[in-house]
């Protein structure tokens, strides 16, 4: 393997993707941190290197340690200064007050990210309700406009159904009994050989099989497998330590080795933006037309899809009747196609035809959306390249 770098960002070089996205999510803490305080001030500087210290403020990469570094030069010789200063010791008392003051000043700075956060978490909610509501009258009015054809017909007042005016669109037509896609191969389990610049992750971690990137987003991540642990990595990071974030996920029905009609990969909607929290840019409708491209590298080969279709669900119960986007994998029969395409096209974002035929392959990126109590938003794309 060649020793040059692949990514580099702050002056810092790393070798692998993890650690280059590790980099950048603490570049924007140190914004953050940097932004709201004032980090010359010995007693802010103290109580900092204080919070990162005691793991309340966590760096993970060298980027992060180096400021941790910077953070403990300005204590070290801010605290010299106030030593020689007679002063200080004079002053005592005052300053266990001023470091109560300090912690009032971090926790309304944390009162007050908490709020930008909720502010703009209840502005997405309320903007992605309107959408659902916009999703549900659209389907009332294909019912109306349904039983409207029939009284048509039955009153026989007027043959030509067309003329009644529906202008949902409607899914695409599955006319073939059986499905066959041109990138069906039957690989056998050991004959796909590991793309070499997959061998430095797979290495690290025997889960890992592919990079996921939404073209021209943030989204650039690993992805991870387990089939016999199915949501392992819904709360661990790629190493497998504890992480809110988690990572990126293959359902456990999917095959990497021979896809399937449907790989569907899993993320959290991240308030920071981080794994998933980008998708919901795609509510957007000039989002959506301008970020049609995903690449999918798996172990084997890069896969190159155009999104093709947004939608908002909700997770149903197994006793319900409600259509489960997410247990869509394989389809064998057309109608099985066709039954997931009438489900998605009934959940769509857009008023347009999901464009999907029976020789597509399909990507699937589910998340959570607060929208409703279990909400989902996914993004479909089928497969070009």
């Amino acid at each position: 393997m060649s020793d040059k770098k692949r990514f580099s960002i702050g002056g810092f070089e790393f070798e692998t993707h993890y650690e280059y996205r590790a980099a950048q999510e603490d570049v924007k803490k140190i914004e953050c941190i940097n932004e709201e305080l004032d980090i010359q001030d010995p007693e802010v500087a103290l109580r900092l290197y204080n919070d990162i210290r005691d793991g309340i403020i966590t760096f993970n990469s060298p980027i992060g340690a180096q400021y941790t570094e910077h953070v403990a030069d300005i204590v070290a010789n801010k605290s010299a200064g106030l030593l020689d200063d007679r002063e200080i010791i004079e002053e005592a008392a005052t300053k266990a007050k001023s470091s109560r003051r300090l912690g009032l000043i971090f926790v309304a700075m944390a009162v007050v990210l908490i709020g930008v956060y909720a502010g703009v978490e209840i502005k997405d909610v309320y903007e992605t309700r309107k959408i659902a509501a916009e999703i549900q009258n659209r389907e009332d009015n294909t019912q109306n406009t349904n039983i409207s054809q029939n009284n048509v017909n039955i009153d026989n007042d007027n043959d030509d159904i067309d003329s009644v005016e529906d202008s949902n669109a409607a899914a695409n037509e599955i006319t073939e009994d059986l499905i066959e896609s041109p990138w069906d191969k039957n690989y056998a389990a050991d004959e796909r050989e590991i793309l070499p610049d997959m061998n430095e992750l797979y290495s690290q971690n025997s889960d890992f099989v592919g990079i996921l990137e939404v073209v021209d987003t943030d989204i650039n991540y690993p992805v991870c497998q387990t089939p016999n642990d199915p949501e392992y990595y819904l709360r661990r990071d790629f190493y497998g330590e504890t992480s809110t974030a988690g990572t990126l996920f293959v359902d456990y029905r999917c095959d990497i080795v021979n896809p399937t009609t449907n790989t569907i990969i899993y993320g959290h909607n991240m308030r920071s933006g981080t794994m998933f929290g980008g998708l919901k840019r795609y509510l957007d409708y000039d989002y959506y037309q301008s970020h049609k491209t995903i690449i999918f590298k798996t172990l084997y080969e890069e896969q190159e899809y155009e999104v093709v279709g947004v939608g908002l669900s909700a997770v149903g119960y197994d006793d319900d009747d409600s259509y489960k986007y997410y247990d869509f994998i394989d389809a064998v029969t057309g109608s099985e196609l066709q039954e997931f395409l009438d489900n998605i096209q009934s959940l769509s974002v857009y008023d347009e035809t999901i464009d999907i035929s029976s020789t597509d392959k399909i990507l699937t990126l589910s998340t959570c959306n607060s929208y409703t109590e279990d909400g989902r938003m996914f993004v479909v794309a089928k497969r070009v390249k």
